[in-house]
């Protein structure tokens, strides 16, 4: 059935015009679609011709595009390089309806139309777990990056965290008082749509009404899934309240219906590239996209400064200089990779792969993040689930009218986990612990939450993303989060091409501190779904795991590695940090230590991560060293 949605006719649906080749248009008249692409400068009878501007931008996603948008608006002429193109044109619908996030951002390597291989790296991890498990780990190969691979859920960090952040790195620039000003400024907001029930109306920060001049619409669905307002009686049943002021206001513990980055007029899904590039980048004659160009390698000069980058356009070898920086934002696991073979990186690395040195920094690709999904437990209910929308032609039907409706109406405006929760273990489970465990986690900001439930409307299980059922009824699920993680991971390279993908070991459960923190929250998870406020709508006694097999806590750690996956909030693999931490890769303004005229801005310099979801923080970074090298900073 999701097949059969994904071709409904959308005004995005249609491919973007194909560019056309032609000049600069001079001030004051009309500017060629084409002429925003990195085909309008090139000499058609010497296609290798090389181009120069003030900034070249290696990588088009969710800090990329607005870090090249900035400096183009501040006068600066600009290259955005990026290897894939339109999502829209490798990946149809499935990218714009939200309701079909979860079949898009969860694939299954088993169901090849899942995987999306056009808008996607096809990213494998080492093999993790005793089991030696590998998993598939979406990563957008397409403009806009994985905030167009993503469930578009909008929230900030906490306020501790962000000081934490400050603390860390000797720049209170980041704690949230000063930081805050550029974590709003990519928001339009817009307020939830009436047309939800009433018992599913969220509730959120007053302040948010102020914030409506950024090309980043936020708001709600349309509409709410029936388990969420169940789960909302249970959770609060259990102790974790409804928050006043939503995920948005830097505070988490409690529950709230999550905010996503959707167009608030068509309910599309939105990314970097649909906001920032669309709405602002491509009106820009200083702006210049290269599209489904592939980054080789940083060039540097003989005083190790870097003056441009090595591209492949589409086939053909470029070369494009900057001459005020490069700017490196290819995401958590490819900004480490470009480093490496470019000769930025751990010095035994990059001698195994024949790559020469220009600095040696062996933090690059090191203290890799990510909050593993952990421990959910699946129930039947009597309540519509996601699972209609491929098992009844009829309900499908239904959905897809009001979808097109004006305005667009029902169950696609929204994604499957319509309500997301915080808290700390309560002191039941965290007497459970070990004194070594409690003692890490105590030292953790008082706000910082150790774990996440997402209500989902769908049955979650090992690869089977947040959409569906394994029997076409309704089943719905809790899913658990780590939010205060202790293990580590890394990105390496086995080779000196950027066309093979980098060696990524996420490491999740490594530490024996995640992996106890993970059971108790799976028996918490046991708990929310006891709670007599839920009983009403679940059906029989099945559960997915089978709760009788699960005695033990080894039992549950097994079930539980069987069934971990990535949220996609890889981090701080080129972390920022002092001068004097030998494991930082950037300053606190993203220049890279050792060399000159080189940035990285992206998700990979965080030095800690934060809890929650990383694109609100990771767009308001963007927005926070686009300022700084505006200001000369």
């Amino acid at each position: 059935m999701l097949g059969f949605l994904a071709v409904i006719p959308l005004l995005g649906s249609a491919a973007p015009s194909p560019p056309l080749h032609g000049r600069q248009a001079p001030s004051g008249q009309r500017r060629l679609p084409g002429s925003s692409f990195g085909a309008s400068t090139l000499n058609l009878f010497n296609p290798s011709t090389n181009a120069t501007f003030d900034y070249v931008v290696v990588g088009g996603g969710n800090a990329g595009i607005p870090v090249a948008v900035r400096l183009a608006e501040a006068g600066y002429s600009v290259a955005l390089v990026e290897a894939g193109s339109f999502v829209e044109l490798g990946n149809s619908n499935f990218s714009q309806v939200p309701a079909f996030a979860a079949a898009f951002s969860f694939p299954d390597p088993r169901n090849p139309a899942t995987v999306a291989p056009m808008v996607d790296w096809n990213q494998m991890t080492t093999p993790q777990f005793p089991s030696r498990t590998t998993r598939l780990v979406p990563q957008g190969r397409v403009l806009g990056g994985s905030s167009a691979r993503s469930h578009q859920a909008f929230h900030l960090g906490t306020k501790g965290s962000y000081q934490a952040w400050a603390d860390a790195v000797g720049d209170q620039s980041y704690n949230f008082e000063h930081f805050s000003p550029y974590l709003y400024k990519p928001l339009n907001f817009t307020p939830p749509a009436s047309s939800r029930f009433a018992n599913t109306t969220p509730e959120y920060d007053p302040a948010l009404a102020s914030h409506t001049s950024g090309p980043v619409d936020l708001t709600w669905g349309a509409y709410a899934w029936g388990f969420a307002s169940w789960a909302a009686k249970a959770l609060a049943q259990a102790g974790i309240k409804m928050r006043p002021d939503g995920f948005t206001a830097g505070s988490l513990l409690g529950s709230a219906y999550q905010p996503w980055t959707f167009d608030a007029t068509s309910f599309t899904g939105e990314s970097s590239e649909s906001t920032y590039l669309r709405k602002i980048g491509l009106k820009n004659k200083n702006l210049i996209v290269y599209p489904s160009t592939l980054a080789k390698r940083i060039i540097f000069d003989s005083l190790k400064t870097a003056t441009g980058v090595e591209v492949d356009f589409g086939g053909v070898p470029l070369l494009l200089y900057g001459t005020k920086e490069v700017i490196v934002s290819a995401g958590a696991l490819r900004s480490p990779q470009l480093l490496m073979v470019s000769g930025v990186g751990p010095a035994a690395t990059l001698k195994q792969n024949n790559i020469g040195v220009v600095v040696a920094l062996e933090g690059v690709g090191q203290n890799l993040k990510d909050h593993p999904l952990t421990g959910s437990i699946s129930r039947r209910v009597n309540v519509e689930t996601t699972a209609r929308l491929q098992s009844d032609a009829a309900f499908a039907q239904s959905a897809l009218n009001e979808y097109l409706s004006t305005p667009p109406q029902g169950p696609l405006t929204t994604f499957g986990s319509d309500l997301m929760a915080f808290e700390k273990l309560p002191s039941a489970y965290r007497k459970k612990l070990s004194n070594a465990t409690q003692a890490a986690l105590a030292k953790l900001p008082a706000d910082w939450p150790e774990i996440e439930f997402l209500a989902n409307s769908g049955f979650t299980g090992p690869l089977k993303g947040f959409i569906g059922s394994p029997d076409g009824s309704d089943w719905a699920s809790i899913v658990v989060s780590l939010d205060a993680v202790f293990s580590t991971g890394n990105v390496t390279i086995a080779s000196n091409d950027t066309r093979v993908n980098p060696l990524v070991n996420p490491g999740w459960l490594d530490d024996v501190r995640d992996q106890q923190v993970a059971i108790q929250a799976y028996r918490r998870v046991q708990e929310l779904f006891n709670q007599s406020s839920l009983q009403p709508v679940l059906v029989g006694t099945e559960s997915f795991p089978t709760a009788s097999a699960l005695q033990t806590d080894e039992q549950v750690l097994e079930v539980i590695r069987a069934a971990t996956f990535s949220a996609y909030h890889f981090a701080c693999t080129c972390k920022m940090g002092r001068s004097n931490d030998s494991m930082a890769v950037v300053d606190s303004k993203a220049r890279v230590h050792g060399v000159k005229k080189l940035r990285v801005v992206d998700a990979s310099i965080l030095p800690i991560l934060p809890p929650g979801h990383l694109s609100g923080t990771i767009y308001g970074l963007a927005e926070k060293i686009a300022d700084n090298i505006v200001q000369g900073k």
